[in-house]
Parts: structure tokens; sequence; C-alpha cells
């Protein structure tokens, strides 16, 4: 009994722990509205999915844009 009580705990733990993290990674596609009048300058940095950092989601998009790339944004944050 004590050996099920175990296992089932950590279980659970392996659970919750694995919802949290994928939540955390979840990729979207940026929303790149305001990109063609221009990106303003505020310091919202996202993560895309090239491991590069960008200062705001709409200069990933001037980036997809440009290169004709689709990153995306992996979380958002710093990379």
């Amino acid at each position: 009994m004590k050996v099920a009580s175990i296992f089932l705990l950590t279980a659970l733990v392996l659970l919750s722990l694995s919802g949290s993290t994928r939540a955390n990674f979840l990729e979207r596609k940026a929303k790149c509205t305001s990109a063609v009048s221009g990106c303003p300058k505020i310091y919202n940095p996202v993560c895309g999915t090239d491991g590069v950092t960008y200062s705001n989601e709409c200069v990933l998009c001037i980036e997809n844009m440009k290169h004709k790339t689709p990153v995306l944004i992996q979380k958002s944050g710093p990379c």
C-alpha cells in the first residue's frame, strides 16, 4: 500500500509539472496589425522559434516580412 501511495504521488507531481511547462511553450503566430504603420518603441520581448529575442511582437513581424520567414512566437519574454 505504501509503494502504491508513493507511485501515485509521484505520478501526480509529474503530471502537474508537465502541464505547466507545456503552457509556457505553446507557439503562436505574431499579431502583425501594427507592423504596417511602424512598430512602437516599447520593450516587450518575445522569443522567436528561431531562438532570437525580438524587442516586441511587431519587430518580429517586420523581420518575417523582410526575410519572408515563418518565425513564430515560442514564448513571451527573452529567449
